[in-house]
C-alpha cells in the first residue's frame, strides 16, 4: 500500500520511541495493525519513509487527520504517486490507518513493532509450532534444518535480528543477493510469530 504525503522531509531520529500505549484509543492499535500488513513496503516499519517510494511520516505535524483521510481516500498522482483506496478501504479501516498515522506524526525514531506479537514468544509449545513450520516450510531450499547450513545465512548465534526485522522479512520477503518470496500472502499472522519465535529461539542457540 502506498501512503505517499507530499511534504518536508523531515532527518531521521536516532532516539527510539515506545509503540502507541496501552491507554491509547482502540483505532490507533488497530491501525498500527493494518499499518504493518499494508503500508510498510513504502513507508517503512517506523513511518520513516523510503527513497524515491514515500516520504516519512514521522515528525509530520503538518498533517492533519482531515488531510491524512483526504490523502487515503483519494490518492495522489504526480511524485510519490499513491491509489486512492476509498473505494477498497470501508472507513472504520480508513479511521484506523488516519488514527495510527496521525499517531506516528508526533514520533520520531524507531518505533518498535515487536509488541504486537500476540502471545509471548518465548512460548515453549510456540517455539515448536514454528519450529515444525520452519522445518516444513523454511528449511529444505534456503536455510537448511535447525537453521544452518542452507543456502541463506545460518539463524543460529545470531542476536542481531530483531522480532520486528524477522517479521518484516516473512511477510514482505527480500529482494537484493539473498532473494526471498513473500510469505504474508501464504501464512496468517499468528503462523509467522510463532516462525519468529522459532527463529529467536534459534539466535540464542551457539554458532555452528
Amino acid at each position: 500500500m502506498l501512503l505517499a504525503f507530499a511534504g518536508i522531509a523531515l532527518s531521521a531520529s536516532a532516539f527510539a520511541v515506545a509503540p502507541p500505549a496501552k491507554d491509547e484509543t482502540a483505532d490507533t492499535t488497530a491501525g498500527q495493525h493494518r499499518f504493518e500488513k499494508l503500508c510498510v513496503t513504502c513507508h517503512g516499519p517506523s513511518g520513516d519513509g523510503a527513497p524515491g517510494r514515500a516520504p516519512k511520516l514521522q515528525g509530520r505535524t503538518d498533517l492533519t487527520k482531515a488531510a491524512i483521510h483526504d490523502r487515503i481516500v483519494t490518492g495522489k498522482h504526480g511524485e510519490h504517486p499513491m491509489p486512492p483506496w476509498g473505494t477498497v478501504l470501508d472507513e472504520k479501516a480508513i479511521g484506523e490507518l488516519v488514527a495510527y498515522v496521525s499517531w506516528l506524526g508526533t514520533q520520531q525514531g524507531k518505533v518498535e513493532h515487536a509488541g504486537l506479537a500476540p502471545f509471548d514468544l518465548k512460548d515453549p509449545e510456540r517455539i515448536e509450532a514454528g519450529h515444525k513450520r520452519f522445518n516444513k516450510t523454511c528449511a529444505g531450499y534456503c536455510h537448511g534444518y535447525e537453521g544452518v547450513g542452507g543456502r541463506a545465512p545460518d539463524f543460529k548465534g545470531r542476536d542481531d535480528l530483531t522480532a520486528e526485522d524477522m517479521y518484516q522479512t516473512i511477510y514482505h520477503g527480500r529482494e537484493g543477493a539473498d532473494v526471498m518470496p513473500p510469505w504474508g500472502g501464504a501464512l496468517s499472522d499468528e503462523i509467522i510469530w510463532e516462525l519468529v519465535a522459532y527463529l529467536q529461539y534459534l539466535g540464542t542457540q551457539p554458532a555452528e
